[in-house]
C-alpha cells in the first residue's frame, strides 16, 4: 500500500481523503527529523510545514517518494531543484491561507492605528485614558504592498472597503495581479508615498533582510510596517533603529527572524525585549495564516493538486 506521512497538524479532511484514496496514512505531527529519516524510504507522499527541512540528505533516502505537499505558502525549506531531478513533485497551498493572512494584516494595522490593544490593557488595569489614545484613521492613507502574490492580493482585497490608495511592487508585472485595485509602483515610489508598508514576499537569498537600514533610510512618510511573510525579510535591529529615528511610526509583526524565543542569543533577546516593550510595535505568534478555515482550505487545495476526490463524508 502507498504510504504518506503527515508531519504537521492538519484538518481531518486530509487524512480521511488520503485514506479513502488508498493511502496508508501515518499522522505524526510531532515527529522529529530522526523519525522521518527512518521512514522516508517507505513513503510515497510527505506532508510538511516549515518545521521540517527537506534537504538532500532526506531526499537521497526517499527512494519511493513521488510527491511533497506543503501546508501553507513558500517552499524555501524544500530543496525543490534536487527533488525535481529525482522526479518528486512539490506542491504548496498559498491559496488556502491567504485570506487569513489578509484579514490578520488588516486586524493588526487597525489595532495599532486605533491603539486598541494598548487602551484595552489600560482599561483592564482600571486606567481610563482618552486623549492619549486618540486613533489614526486608515481612510485616506496610501498603503504600499511589497509582493503581490496570493497573500498580498488578499490584503489588497480586504483594503478595498476603505477609501484609500494602494500601491504595489512586484517583480512579476502580470496585469492579472492588479485585479483588486492596486496600482503598479516602483519600490522607490512606495518608500516615498506610503503611510503603511506591508511585506508579502517569499523568503529567498534575494529577499533576506529586504527591509534593512538602506530600506528604512529611503522612507519619506514615517509609515507603519507590517510583516506577515517571513521574519528574516525584516532586519529587526534596523527596524528598531528606524523606529528610534522616527523613520517609521510603528510595526505590526506576526513573524520574527528567530521564533524559538526560549533559545534566543543574547543579541536576539535584547531585540525581542525592546520589541515587546515598545507600544508602537504589535506582535503576534506567527498566526496570520493559521485560522480555522485556513486549516481546512490548505488540506483541500493540496488534495485538489494531488488529483484526489473529496467526498462529502470526508469534508466534515
Amino acid at each position: 500500500m502507498k504510504k504518506v506521512l503527515i508531519t504537521a497538524e492538519a484538518h481531518p479532511l486530509l487524512k480521511n481523503t488520503l485514506s479513502e484514496g488508498g493511502y496508508e496514512v501515518l499522522y505524526e505531527p510531532g515527529i522529529k527529523r530522526e523519525g522521518i529519516l527512518a521512514l522516508i524510504s517507505e513513503l510515497t507522499g510527505l506532508v510538511v510545514t516549515t518545521r521540517v527541512l527537506v534537504d538532500k540528505e532526506l531526499l537521497n533516502k526517499a527512494s519511493a517518494l513521488q510527491w511533497i505537499g506543503r501546508l501553507g505558502s513558500g517552499l524555501e525549506h524544500i530543496d525543490t531543484e534536487f527533488a525535481s531531478t529525482l522526479g518528486i513533485n512539490c506542491f504548496s497551498t498559498p491559496e488556502g491561507n491567504c485570506t487569513s493572512v489578509g484579514e490578520h494584516s488588516l486586524g493588526m494595522l487597525l489595532s495599532l492605528l486605533h491603539r486598541i490593544v494598548i487602551s484595552s490593557a489600560e482599561v483592564n488595569n482600571n486606567v481610563w485614558i482618552r486623549n492619549e489614545n486618540r486613533g489614526i484613521e486608515l481612510t485616506g492613507k496610501t498603503v504600499g504592498i511589497i509582493g503581490l502574490g496570493h497573500t498580498g492580493s488578499a490584503f489588497t482585497k480586504v483594503l478595498r472597503g476603505f477609501d484609500l490608495r494602494i500601491l504595489a511592487y512586484d517583480k512579476n508585472k502580470d496585469e492579472e495581479k492588479y485585479v483588486h485595485g492596486a496600482i503598479p509602483a516602483s519600490l522607490q515610489e512606495i518608500q516615498a508615498k506610503a503611510d503603511v508598508i506591508s511585506f508579502h514576499l517569499p523568503y529567498t537569498t534575494e529577499t533576506h533582510r529586504f527591509a534593512d537600514k538602506d530600506f528604512f533610510d529611503g522612507l519619506s512618510r514615517s509609515p507603519v510596517i507590517i510583516n506577515t511573510s517571513r521574519g528574516a525579510i525584516v532586519d529587526g535591529s534596523a527596524l528598531l533603529h528606524a523606529l528610534e529615528k522616527e523613520q517609521i511610526s510603528g510595526a505590526c509583526l506576526d513573524v520574527l527572524e528567530n521564533e524559538k524565543i526560549n533559545s534566543l542569543s543574547a543579541g536576539e533577546r535584547e531585540i525581542f525585549k525592546l520589541m515587546q516593550t515598545d507600544p508602537r510595535i504589535l506582535l503576534t505568534p506567527h498566526i496570520a495564516g493559521y485560522s480555522m478555515e485556513a486549516s481546512y482550505k490548505m488540506s483541500a487545495f493540496l488534495l485538489q493538486k494531488l488529483g484526489m476526490v473529496i467526498s462529502k463524508s470526508s469534508s466534515h
